[in-house]
């Protein structure tokens, strides 16, 4: 399983997409490319750490085999996700997560920390939008619900997959035996 820095930083890359709002939002009120730049960066920077961590995760975590008795798609957890990221969008006024930066890194660190305590750290729509990891609540033949992240659709219930886990009860799909 994953340490708490590694699922901090999980959740960290998960702002990706607020973060490329932020430089879309400063590009088109006319700032000059040197203020919107570094948070298009940024974003780039974090969705190449995600991919980074998962792949790390890949090699480097305790390996399962996952029986998977039934299964649930869960990815529409991902866009509450980006609606509740884009909520500072929904504003009045000139007021954005650039222009109040303090302000911003504040609630960031809040919503990293709460999403990782929490144990919500797996629905990142950097995984979703960009890699194409899909979620689901499986239920193993001993009736334990899991979250199960995988590349792979799900098809058919009873098959064992190759997991490795990231944290308690979440498990990635490394690929091997196909759903």
């Amino acid at each position: 399983m994953l340490n708490f820095a590694v699922k901090s930083l999980l959740v960290s890359t998960s702002l990706s997409p607020v973060l490329g709002t932020v430089a879309v939002n400063q590009f088109e009120r006319g700032k000059p490319w040197t203020v919107w730049i570094w948070w298009l960066a940024l974003a780039i920077f974090l969705a190449f750490l995600c991919r980074v961590v998962l792949k790390v995760a890949e090699k480097k975590a305790q390996r399962h085999v996952l029986y998977v008795e039934n299964f649930e798609r869960k990815d529409q957890e991902v866009l509450t996700f980006l609606f509740i990221y884009l909520l500072p969008f929904i504003q009045s006024g000139d007021s954005t997560l650039a222009s109040e930066w303090l302000t911003s890194l504040y609630v960031s660190l809040i919503v990293v920390i709460a999403i990782a305590e929490s144990g919500a750290f797996h629905f990142n729509p950097t995984m979703r939008l960009l890699f194409g990891y899909r979620f689901y609540a499986v239920k193993t033949r001993h009736g334990v619900s899991n979250l199960l992240i995988s590349k792979k659709n799900l098809r058919r219930p009873g098959k064992e997959l190759q997991t490795v886990g990231l944290a308690q009860d979440v498990y990635l799909h490394t690929g091997g035996s196909h759903a």
